[in-house]
């Protein structure tokens, strides 16, 4: 790039001062070039608007036109021109009046050569800060310029969350050069349907090419029926802001149709209120995100005008006490036959409500369900399985309404099974410990009563319990193992009496009758068909 050279031009009605000074000043020396002369002030305004030099020396007094009325005029035309003015005056009120008028120095006739030199190089210096100072200054208007797009974006985003003065926002609106009207303003509030489930298998490239393509449908949608503006809200969704049209419930529907028709994705699109003024913007654009955000019912492609999801009074929104209370005393035991319907009646309470609430009520009835459950097992690896339920209904990416409910449901049913498999563990180990004192006192007249006390249940649950887990009661279950103990003694060479003394039948005949009840023979019988 070429340096331009400083340039200076003398003015002076008195030729040898101006012979002087281009003679003395060397281009080579000094860094400046003499690029003309003039003899009086009118010939050097001329002389100074055709070349426009970077430093002017003048004399005070001339001719025609004085030094003092001329660096007026060259401070008008020229204003970065540093103009040094000559004079033989030694009044330093021709100093202070030069100085107000804009003049760079004053040097007092008669000069010396060295203050002539000293002078100019301290202009010298101060143009070449000035061209540094307006060379930086042209850099950062370039990059504002091109920074204008991001800064504008910026200026949206903080102008949808914060709130400010009237004036201040129209300052900065103007300073933008936003290109829409700052008055009677919608907000559309656009999500790409699924794309935080499909960015995890396609490159950075291709979610690019996806939101540029979306971006640039609604950009092209909107632009036909008024002015808007399109930027990113997030990763996959984007705002648009736009001056409220005649129709923006039918031109977020065109938005959403175009979408569908000239790309791979759907999106789904929430409708503010209008906004009178730019200061309103925040209102609307809570109004817009909420709306969107019933795409969690649509499961997506669709368009939500606030107005039709407004809040209204009479909408219950919390289910009772009682069906909570019932719903987990249900879970405790297991019943979930029961207790499923009763889910399903609770969540039919919020149909309609806002989605932040509806998946607010989920998560916490699925904490509370996991903490009854962590607190009823007793396998930590039973907590595995119901962990990872639970970390789905938690996740940071949005569920739908259906996701959200089978991930409940499935949290419920799976709680209820490992507690249902884990009574039946508890009851088989218990009956396994009445089983074993049952062998142990054969020959005792061991009762209901006597089995429940061993095993820490009361008698009646136990007697259930027995036959539950058995399929026979506990009478007809002892009397088996009584005829199996009497079969084994009865192969091993033990007599008819002693078997039955053995097994505390104090009358052998009873024995008998009860023996072949069970075996279809008398213990004689059996004794002689079973031995050689």
């Amino acid at each position: 790039m070429k340096i331009r050279p400083i340039t200076l031009c003398v003015i002076d009605d008195i030729k040898s001062v101006v012979r002087g000074i281009e003679g003395l000043i060397n281009e080579d020396i000094h860094g400046v070039r003499v690029v003309g002369s003039a003899g009086n002030g009118e010939e050097g305004l001329e002389l100074v608007t055709e070349l426009r030099p970077d430093i002017v020396l003048t004399d005070i007094r001339m001719p025609r036109m004085d030094g003092l009325e001329m660096t007026r005029a060259i401070m008008s035309a020229l204003p970065t021109c540093k103009v040094i003015l000559l004079s033989g005056y030694t009044d330093f009120e021709y100093a202070q009046q030069a100085i107000r008028l804009g003049a760079f120095d004053f040097l007092a006739k008669p000069f010396l050569k060295e203050a002539v030199e000293d002078v100019v190089r301290k202009a010298r210096d101060q143009v070449l800060a000035d061209r540094s100072e307006h060379a930086r200054q042209a850099e950062m208007e370039r990059q504002i310029k091109e920074s204008m797009p991001l800064l504008r974006q910026e200026y949206l985003q903080l102008l949808l969350r914060y709130t400010a003065s009237e004036s201040m926002l129209q300052e900065r609106w103007d300073y933008l050069r936003m290109d829409l009207e700052p008055q009677r303003l919608t907000l559309l509030c656009v999500e790409m349907d699924g794309m935080e489930k499909e960015m995890d298998g396609i490159s950075i490239h291709e979610v690019e090419l996806a939101r540029f393509a979306v971006k640039n449908i609604l950009e092209e949608t909107l632009s036909m029926h008024t002015k808007a503006v399109v930027f990113r809200e997030h990763l996959y969704g984007f705002v648009c802001l736009m001056n409220t049209p005649k129709d923006a419930a039918s031109l977020a529907e065109a938005c959403r149709e175009h979408v569908r028709n000239y790309s791979r994705y759907t999106v789904s699109i929430g409708v503010s209120s209008e906004a009178l003024t730019i200061r309103e913007l925040p209102i609307a654009y809570q109004q817009a995100s909420e709306a969107r955000s019933y795409n969690f019912y649509t499961g997506g492609n669709s368009v939500v005008r606030y107005e039709e999801i407004a809040p209204r009074p009479d909408q219950p929104r919390r289910h009772s006490a009682e069906q909570e209370k019932e719903l987990f005393n249900l879970l405790r035991m297991g019943h979930e036959e029961k207790a499923l319907p009763l889910l399903q009646t609770i969540l039919a309470c919020y149909a309609g409500a806002a989605p932040g609430h509806f998946v607010q009520v989920c998560s916490e009835l699925g904490l509370l369900m996991y903490r009854l459950f962590a607190e009823k097992l007793t396998a930590a690896s039973s907590m595995d399985g119901l962990s990872a339920r639970l970390k789905t209904l938690q996740l940071e990416q949005p569920l739908k309404q259906q996701e959200l409910i089978e991930a409940l449901t499935g949290l419920l049913e799976e709680g209820c099974r490992l507690l249902q498999a884990q009574k039946e563990e508890e009851a088989n180990s218990v009956i396994a410990q009445a089983i074993q004192f049952m062998k142990e006192n054969l020959d005792k007249n061991v009762t209901v009563n006597d089995l429940a006390k061993h095993v820490y249940l009361s008698a009646s649950y136990f007697a259930n319990l027995f036959k539950k887990v058995t399929g026979t009661t506990l009478i007809h279950y002892m009397t088996g193992l009584r005829i199996d103990k009497a079969k084994e003694m009865l192969l091993g060479d033990k007599q008819v009496q002693e078997v039955a003394t053995a097994l505390g039948y104090e009358d052998r005949s009873y024995f008998t009758d009860v023996f072949k009840k069970h075996t279809g023979m008398t213990p004689s019988e059996f004794k002689g068909a079973y031995r050689p």
